[in-house]
C-alpha cells in the first residue's frame, strides 16, 4: 500500500467513520424512532446479498414494481421492459448504503462482504467508454455514485472485508469519476439542468476524499453558479417539478454537510439564503400528510426529511417547525449524537403564514392550520417549465380534513408510450379545456411542442375570504383566453369560475380528477363525494346550454412505474362563455346547498343578466352567504350590485348574509 493511500485511508475514517459508540447511539436512535425504515434497509440489504433488485427508497427517481433477481454475474446495464430507467437507477447505487445501515443495526459481515463483491465487480467490469456515456456512465449516475459511494463506505471502515486491495481501488474509481466530471464538456446543460447540481455535488464529495483541491473547488464554483441560475427568486427550481427541486435541495444540503464536516464553507451566507428559500418553498408547499405535490414528473413522497435537513443544516426555527421534531433516519446516520441531540434540543419558530405565494413559479398554497387533519388548496399557474413539466396551466389540488380530494396525475413512466403524453396533458389535470382540445402536445418523451406563457396570477386574504385568480392564452390560436378564479369561504366552500373569453361558441369544459380513496356518484348538476374522512358536494352552473356532467375512470400514478385507477368528472356545457363549480364540504352531516340568484344592482334598480355577472346564495351549517361574479369589470350600470341585500362595487364579491350587513367584501375590483 502506498503511502498516499494510508493517508487517504486515515483521512476518510476521521471526517467520516465513527466510533462503535457513535454506532451504537445511531443504532439504538433509528431503532426506538424509525423502525420501519430499519426494516425497510434490513430488508433491501437481504435482497441485494441475494443479487436481487427492487428499487423503492423513498428518494429513489424512478422506483420499480417489481424485483429482478440475478442467478450468475449481475448484468449492470440490464434493460427492464424496455425501460432505461432502470439502468440509470442500478448504476446510481443509492442502495449499497443501505448495506452499511444494515451493517451497523445487525452487525452481520454478510452486508459487508457484499458491499465489497458488488463494488469490485462493478468496478471491474463496468469500466468508463465513451460508448457507455447514454447507459452506465452518464454524467448524472457518475455524480450520484460519487457521493452514494462514499457514504456507504463510511459504514464498513473497520471491516476485515474492506481490505488494502478494496480501499486502493475504491481510491483509484473515484479518482477516474472525478476526473470524467471535472471534464465534463456539457458545462451548458449541467449549469441550467438539476443533472449538474447532482454531478457536482458527487465532485465536491470525490474532491474532499481523495484530497483534490481542483476537483473540490471546481465543484463549489459550479454548486454556486447552479444555484443563481437555476433557483427562481420565490425558491422553486425552475424544471417546474416538485421532485426534482427536492433533489436539487438535497444535493446542497448534502455539500452543505461534507463542507461542515471537512471544517469549511462552500456557500456565503447569500448562498445559504438560496438554498434556505428553496426550503421554505418546500416546507410551505407541503400537503397536510407533509408530501410534495405530484406537480410535473413527481412521486407521492413525503419531505419533512428534507425540511428537518435543511433546519438543521441552516439552523433554523422557522424550518423545523415543518419538518419532524427529531433528525429523521438517514440524518441520524450523516451526524453524531451530539448533533441528533442539538437538533431536538431547537425550538420551533412561530407557525408559518397560511397563505403562500410562489409568484415565480406559479403556485399558490392556502392551508386552514398545520396539523395532519387540516384543509389545503393548491393553485397552479406557472411557466411549463423544461422535459420535466406538464400542461398545468390553472391546475388544482385540493385535500379536505387531511384527506386528498383532487389530485394531479403523476407521471408513470419516461418511455416513449401513449400514456406518457396522456399523464402530461392538461386533459390529466384539474383544468379547464375547450372540448377535447389540448393547448399544447409533446414532440417526443422530454420535447413539448408549445410553452404558452401563464398571463399572471393574483392571491388577497380578506377577513375570512380568500380569492386567487390566473390565466393563459394556450388556446390563442382558437381566439380563447381561458381565466380561473377561485373564491375560499374559510376552507368550507371553494367556488371555482373558469371564464372561456373571445370569439366563437366552444364547449367549455372542466376536469376534475379525484383520489382513489374518494367514492363519487352525480347527478344532474351536482357531484357527491366521500371518502374515508371528508364529504363534500360539488354543485355546477353554467351560463350557456345542456351543462352535463360525465363520470370516467382516469389513471393515476403516485410513484414511478406505479399505476391504479380513480374517478373523474368532466363537466361541459355548449353557448356559454363561464361554468362555475362550488365544492362544499359536508360539516357535521349538515348538507350544504347553493342556488343561483340573479345579480341586483342597486344604483340602477335592476337585475344584470348573467352574461353579466352571476350571484349566489350558499347555505352551511347555520351561516348564509352571497356571492357575486361579473363577467365584466363594474361600471355602465353593472355596478353597486349584489344578492341577498348585501352590495359592492367590484368584479369578485362575497358576504355572509345577516341582519344588519349591507356591504360585501371585495376581493377583485
Amino acid at each position: 500500500m502506498t503511502s498516499k493511500t494510508k493517508t487517504l485511508i486515515k483521512d476518510f475514517k476521521d471526517h467520516l467513520g465513527f466510533s462503535h459508540r457513535e454506532r451504537q447511539a445511531q443504532v439504538q436512535a433509528c431503532r426506538q424512532l424509525w423502525p420501519e425504515a430499519c426494516d425497510r434497509s434490513i430488508r433491501t440489504a437481504d435482497q441485494l446479498c441475494e443479487k436481487t433488485f427492487l428499487f423503492q427508497l423513498p428518494w429513489d427517481m424512478e422506483q420499480t414494481q417489481e424485483p429482478v433477481s440475478f442467478s450468475d454475474e449481475i448484468q449492470w446495464d440490464f434493460l427492464f421492459h424496455g425501460d432505461q430507467e432502470f439502468i440509470f437507477q442500478m448504476n446510481r447505487h443509492r442502495y449499497w448504503i443501505c448495506l452499511g445501515q444494515a451493517y451497523a443495526l445487525t452487525g452481520d459481515e454478510k452486508y459487508a462482504e457484499c458491499f465489497v463483491t458488488q463494488l469490485m465487480d462493478w468496478i471491474s467490469r463496468v469500466p468508463y467508454g465513451d460508448d457507455k456515456q447514454k447507459t452506465t456512465w452518464r454524467t448524472l449516475e457518475a455524480g450520484l455514485r460519487g457521493d452514494y459511494w462514499i457514504r456507504a463506505m463510511a459504514f464498513f471502515t473497520d471491516s476485515s472485508k474492506v481490505t488494502e486491495n478494496v480501499w486502493q481501488t475504491f481510491f483509484e474509481a473515484l479518482r477516474v469519476h472525478g476526473e470524467y466530471l471535472y471534464n465534463n464538456p456539457k458545462l451548458g446543460f449541467s449549469r441550467k439542468s438539476n443533472w449538474g447540481v447532482m454531478e457536482y455535488c458527487g465532485l465536491y464529495a470525490i474532491g474532499k476524499v481523495l484530497q483534490n483541491e481542483e476537483f473540490s473547488s471546481r465543484a463549489a464554483k459550479r454548486l454556486c453558479e447552479t444555484a443563481v441560475i437555476q433557483v427562481m427568486e420565490d425558491g422553486m427550481q425552475w424544471e417546474q417539478s416538485g421532485m426534482y427541486h427536492n433533489e436539487v435541495l438535497m444535493s446542497y444540503l448534502e455539500v452543505m454537510c461534507l463542507a461542515d464536516i471537512y471544517g469549511e464553507t462552500v456557500f456565503d451566507h447569500g448562498y445559504q439564503q438560496i438554498v434556505r428559500k428553496m426550503a421554505l418553498a418546500t416546507m410551505n408547499s407541503q400537503n397536510p400528510a407533509g408530501k410534495q405535490p405530484m406537480m410535473g414528473d413527481s412521486d407521492d413522497t413525503d419531505v419533512r426529511d428534507l425540511v428537518t435537513w435543511a433546519a438543521w443544516s441552516l439552523r433554523d426555527e422557522t424550518l423545523k417547525r415543518g419538518g419532524f421534531p427529531v433528525m429523521d433516519f438517514e440524518m441520524i446516520w450523516l451526524y453524531g449524537q451530539e448533533p441528533f441531540q442539538a437538533y431536538k434540543q431547537m425550538t420551533e419558530g412561530e407557525e408559518p403564514e397560511l397563505l403562500t405565494v410562489l409568484a415565480d413559479s406559479g403556485q399558490i398554497f392556502y392551508r386552514s392550520d398545520w396539523t395532519d387533519n387540516g384543509d389545503w388548496i393548491h393553485f397552479v399557474n406557472g411557466p411549463v417549465g423544461g422535459g420535466h413539466g406538464h400542461y398545468d396551466m390553472l391546475h388544482v389540488d385540493l385535500c379536505l380534513e387531511g384527506e386528498e380530494i383532487l389530485t394531479d396525475s403523476g407521471r408513470y413512466t419516461y418511455m416513449d408510450v401513449p400514456l406518457r403524453y396522456q399523464l402530461k396533458a392538461a386533459q390529466a389535470h384539474n383544468v379547464p379545456v375547450i372540448g377535447e382540445k389540448e393547448y399544447g402536445d409533446s414532440v417526443d418523451s422530454w420535447t413539448l411542442s408549445a410553452l404558452p406563457a401563464p398571463l399572471g396570477m393574483k392571491a388577497v386574504k380578506r377577513g375570512e375570504f380568500a380569492y386567487f385568480e390566473g390565466s393563459h392564452f394556450g388556446y390563442y390560436q382558437e381566439g380563447k383566453l381561458l381565466k380561473r378564479s377561485i373564491l375560499c369561504i374559510g376552507h368550507d366552500v371553494y367556488a371555482v369560475m373558469d371564464e372561456f373569453q373571445g370569439a366563437g361558441n366552444e364547449i367549455c369544459c372542466q376536469r376534475w380528477h379525484f383520489s382513489e380513496t374518494i367514492a363519487v356518484d352525480a347527478d344532474k348538476d351536482q357531484i357527491v363525494g366521500k371518502g374515508e374522512k371528508a364529504e363534500f358536494v360539488m354543485k355546477c352552473f353554467a351560463n350557456g346550454e345542456n351543462l352535463a356532467i360525465d363520470l370516467s375512470r382516469t389513471p393515476i400514478s403516485r410513484h414511478y412505474n406505479l399505476l391504479s385507477e380513480r374517478s373523474c368528472a368532466g363537466i361541459s356545457a355548449r353557448n356559454g362563455n363561464s361554468i362555475i363549480t362550488f365544492i362544499m364540504k359536508k360539516k357535521d352531516g349538515a348538507e350544504p346547498s347553493v342556488v343561483r340568484e340573479p345579480v341586483y344592482s342597486a344604483a340602477y334598480n335592476k337585475y344584470l343578466d348573467k352574461n353579466q355577472g352571476e350571484g349566489f346564495v350558499i347555505q352551511i351549517g347555520d351561516k348564509k352567504y352571497g356571492v357575486v361574479f361579473l363577467h365584466n369589470s363594474p361600471g355602465n350600470q353593472e355596478d353597486f350590485v349584489g344578492v341577498g341585500g348585501c352590495f359592492g362595487i367590484g368584479k369578485v364579491m362575497a358576504g355572509q348574509l345577516k341582519e344588519g350587513r349591507e356591504q360585501m367584501t371585495v376581493l377583485q375590483w
